[in-house]
């Protein structure tokens, strides 16, 4: 039986192997046939070779032993025996398989019986039920009673889902209303805040108009007009000094003057300045080829170098293209930029730009061109001067350089400064070349046969009609800063004008000098003495 083999399996000792139970006890049949008495002890023994670790002995039952035939020792010789020993070893395997066989069987059926036994169980169970009617209705109402209470349990839940439900449509109709409200207050919120947004721009644009004013305010960082007008003459001083150390002893410049128009080899820059009218003069005022040369030397200045057209020398055209499209770009922003914004910001970008050393080396290399030019066409008009082996550098340091300096300042001001070549047209030296003596006030004079600048205090001799002599040319120009809100200027430097007066210069007598000195104590100006 099962139950058996379990017992026998606990019962057993740990590390002990369970070998297969097999009842290897001889039926009562053999006992009967053979006369042999059965006895516990040889069944216990059968059991005891079958659980022990040792080689299961087969026991064969008499009646399956071959009948063997007792020899002695003496009469079996080794191959005997060998043969024997092999013939029990390979019975001994036959009977170990066969009792692993019927163990597995064994097996099997104590299985199939376990089995039946738990069915005979559930029947009995099943009969018992069934032969007491009373306690099946029990079971049946106890099964009932727990059905209903599981259904009001369900129903309980259902309502609660119900009541939940209900709360959570009245908390979406509150949500929905709020929803419904903050929407109201966002869009008035965005209205205002367009408003605010409209007024935050123009408050912005009051602030810049401010900022602006502000800055038109303050005094602009630039240039004075002091330091302007003080290397403009002194331009011209050093053009002055120039001529007269280079063509204070030439005598051929008035026949290369003479010759400029018909020489095919004179430079164009000559032709290009010395005009008819020059040549005239030169034939008429011997003594005023000096100051031809001077006029010369500033009329090439002032058109590569002074001109008003000159965005800044030494810049390229590309880049005075870029910085002129700036400053119209910057007239048509929002808020409107005014001519005093764009003039601030020229100054300050030509400013960072002189600095850049690239810029420096161009301008200088355009200046040197400038002074070579130069003088090339001088040397046509004064042989002397080409046997210095490197005149032009003395050219270049006096004259170009002052006026590029001085050109470059105009350029970083704020201001706006013209050079005016020639004498106003309604005035009587613009209309009848004729100088008068109030004119001295207003121009500067200078005495075409002595180079002297005639003062007001000059010994001249005046005509009854106040003419004093005849104008001659335009030595130095007229130095104008214009102003902003009108078309005309502000003479910082007065136009240097050459005249040949009607009678020489007398020399004042002490006297009279001491007078006139006298007098200016008293804040008054002397009265000119005329002849």
């Amino acid at each position: 039986m099962p139950d058996a083999d379990v017992e026998l399996d606990q019962a057993l000792p740990k590390g002990k192997v369970l070998r297969p139970h097999l009842d290897t006890s001889e039926p009562e049949s053999f006992y009967r046939e053979t006369g042999s008495p059965r006895s516990e002890k040889n069944d216990a023994e059968t059991r005891d070779s079958l659980t022990d670790e040792a080689p299961i002995k087969p026991v064969i039952p008499p009646r399956l032993r071959k009948p063997q035939t007792r020899r002695s020792t003496d009469d079996l010789d080794s191959k005997d025996l060998r043969y024997e020993n092999r013939s029990l070893k390979k019975d001994n395997e036959d009977t170990r398989d066969d009792l692993r066989k019927a163990w597995g069987e064994n097996r099997e059926q104590s299985l199939e019986i376990r089995d039946l036994k738990k069915q005979n169980a559930h029947l009995k169970e099943s009969m018992r039920t069934q032969a007491d009617p009373k306690s099946y209705k029990d079971q049946i109402l106890s099964e009932r009673r727990k059905f209903y209470e599981h259904v009001d349990l369900l129903e309980d839940h259902i309502a609660h889902l119900k009541h939940q439900l209900e709360k959570t449509k009245l908390h979406m109709d509150q949500l929905t209303f709020q929803t419904r409200e903050a929407n109201e207050d966002k869009a008035a919120y965005e209205t205002k805040l367009q408003n605010l947004q409209k007024l935050n721009n123009r408050l912005n644009e009051d602030l810049t108009e401010c900022r602006d004013d502000i800055l038109r305010l303050q005094p602009p960082t630039q240039i004075p007009d002091s330091k302007i007008a003080e290397g403009y003459s002194n331009l011209y001083q050093q053009i002055a000094s120039w001529v007269d150390d280079e063509a204070e002893e030439s005598q051929s410049m008035e026949a290369r003057m003479a010759e400029v128009a018909a020489d095919k080899d004179a430079p164009e820059l000559l032709k290009a300045y010395l005009d008819s009218d020059l040549i005239r003069l030169t034939k008429k005022y011997s003594e005023a080829e000096p100051l031809i040369l001077r006029y010369i030397i500033q009329l090439h200045l002032h058109r590569l170098i002074l001109a008003d057209d000159i965005y800044l020398f030494g810049l390229d055209e590309h880049n005075i293209t870029i910085l002129r499209g700036i400053e119209h770009a910057m007239e048509d922003l929002e808020p409107k930029r005014d001519t005093l914004t764009i003039q601030r910001w020229r100054s300050e970008t030509l400013q960072a730009l002189a600095k850049i050393d690239g810029f420096q080396t161009e301008q200088q290399r355009q200046a040197t061109i400038v002074s070579r030019d130069l003088w090339a066409a001088l040397i046509y008009l004064i042989p002397e001067i080409a046997t210095e082996e490197h005149g032009w550098k003395r050219l270049h340091d006096s004259v170009t350089m002052p006026a590029v300096q001085l050109a470059t300042n105009m350029r970083f001001s704020t201001s706006c400064y013209r050079i005016i070549a020639h004498l106003p047209r309604n005035s009587s030296v613009g209309q009848h070349n004729v100088i008068y003596h109030p004119d001295i006030q207003r121009y500067t004079i200078l005495d075409v046969a002595t180079r002297k600048v005639l003062r007001q205090d000059s010994v001249l001799k005046v005509a009854e009609d106040g003419r004093i002599g005849e104008h001659v040319m335009v030595v130095q120009p007229l130095l104008l800063r214009m102003q902003r809100d009108s078309n005309g200027g502000i003479a910082l430097c007065k136009p240097t004008v050459a005249v040949k007066l009607d009678e020489p210069m007398a020399k004042r007598a002490k006297g009279v000098r001491a007078l006139g000195a006298l007098s200016s104590w008293f804040g008054g100006d002397p009265e000119p003495t005329r002849t």
